[in-house]
């Protein structure tokens, strides 16, 4: 495991607490409330709703029913029929730093370093055969330098101003 320093600690902390919080915690907490303060507030002020839902049980159980499915179609409508994921995700991608830099694991280790040196393997092997073009030369050799600039832990692209690097 990477060691962390403690923004990072505090950082990840932070994103932790809003996910378990935002996702579960609140959640939980305001369905309940709003059950049981709709029951309370709404329910004894109309006398058709008092004979329906005689219990609190039972408006849980037509709330739930009513709710969840559709809390799903608005869910799905939200993903598959408005921008507003596409404009989530885009704004994630322009903001990941790892767009930019290489992410840790199998790309470090492994592909970045393999493609260095098949680069330079390519360019020795075309320049030998003078299959190259200055043109071409110089995009193989620019490539190879963005990679070794990824190595060394460098930004490629053109990162966000306020991303650091």
């Amino acid at each position: 495991m990477i060691p962390l320093k403690l923004t990072d600690l505090i950082f990840r902390s932070w994103y932790y607490f809003r996910l378990g919080y935002g996702t579960y915690l609140s959640f939980f907490v305001g369905f309940f409330q709003l059950i049981v303060t709709t029951y309370y507030l709404a329910i004894p002020k109309i006398p058709f709703l008092q004979e329906v839902f005689g219990h609190l049980v039972f408006f849980v159980v037509f709330t739930m029913v009513a709710i969840i499915p559709l809390s799903v179609l608005i869910g799905w409508f939200h993903m598959k029929r408005t921008q507003a994921y596409q404009t989530d995700t885009v704004i994630g991608v322009e903001s990941n730093p790892y767009n930019y830099k290489i992410s840790p694991g199998k790309e470090t280790e492994i592909f970045i370093p393999y493609y260095a040196v098949v680069c330079s393997l390519l360019l020795k092997t075309l320049e030998r055969q003078n299959l190259l073009s200055a043109e071409e030369k110089n995009e193989l050799e620019k490539i190879r330098s963005n990679l070794n600039t990824l190595m060394q832990g460098g930004v490629v692209g053109k990162p966000k101003a306020h991303m650091n690097s």
